[in-house]
């Protein structure tokens, strides 16, 4: 019998929405800033964030007077980093062939909850023009193409209601605005088994992005390739073919981790 799901405690929701506000564009916030991004009234906000930095979750800086991520993130992130650099050490040589081969970015994403960011970028040493894509900074859902492996993933395994919470922001005129639209387009990344997008989040520049799942079925990690529109058509088998080294490399890595 299927255990019913506990409700969440609302104190730590609360919490985690204040610390989802720091971000790289905003690493400082005042309380006042926090009560609206939360929509949280002021007071329930100064008490959640005085508990967060009594626990050095939060700083606050004296002269301004804002508010910080805390220390505390420190440690725990040296954990999360093994994880990191494990999956980096597996497919940087793959990364950094693709950008050389094809001379143009490629980069391995990493998925958390919902969001989707680069944890290694390669860039073509050889290549006077590239796109540079940035570590550490979740991507937009409906805009690229790994963002669009996560939406399929997550509409998969229940969560249709998530493509309706999306902000359909127009980076391009070529960006999906709709959930229809995002709907239709997942059908086919379903089906082709890899998602792109094209000019959907810069004029004149695409991306490829192939699955990589954890032993569960769900999505772990995407390897991509970012590049300017006009080549696609000459190099798209060849770059599938050389993705799907880096899914066999992959399933090959889950086996040993089984047996072991």
């Amino acid at each position: 019998m299927e255990k019913k799901l506990q409700k969440p405690i609302q104190s730590i929701q609360r919490a985690v929405q204040i610390l989802d506000c720091f971000t790289p564009t905003t690493p400082s916030l005042p309380l006042a800033a926090i009560s609206e991004r939360t929509g949280l009234n002021i007071n329930t906000a100064r008490g959640i964030v005085n508990t967060l930095v009594e626990s050095q979750l939060l700083l606050r800086d004296r002269e301004s007077g804002f508010y910080k991520l805390g220390y505390y993130f420190m440690t725990k992130a040296s954990m999360i980093r093994q994880d990191i650099d494990r999956y980096v050490e597996l497919f940087k040589p793959l990364v950094d062939a693709v950008a050389e081969k094809y001379h143009f970015s490629a980069s391995l994403q990493m998925v958390y909850q919902n969001q989707i960011f680069s944890v290694y970028c390669a860039y073509p040493t050889k290549q006077a023009y590239y796109i540079v894509m940035s570590e550490y900074t979740d991507l937009p859902l409906h805009a690229t193409s790994s963002g669009k492996l996560l939406l399929l993933d997550e509409v998969t395994h229940g969560r249709e209601e998530l493509l309706e919470q999306l902000e359909y922001r127009a980076y391009t005129p070529c960006s999906i605005q709709s959930s229809r639209a995002l709907r239709e387009q997942l059908k086919v990344i379903q089906a082709n088994g890899y998602a792109t997008e094209i000019e959907e989040f810069f004029n004149d520049v695409g991306s490829l992005a192939v699955p990589l799942y954890d032993e569960k079925g769900r999505l772990l990690l995407t390897i991509s390739a970012t590049f300017f529109v006009k080549s696609l058509p000459q190099i798209k088998a060849d770059l599938l073919a050389d993705f799907q080294k880096a899914v066999q490399t992959w399933k090959q890595a889950l086996r040993k981790e089984s047996i072991q």
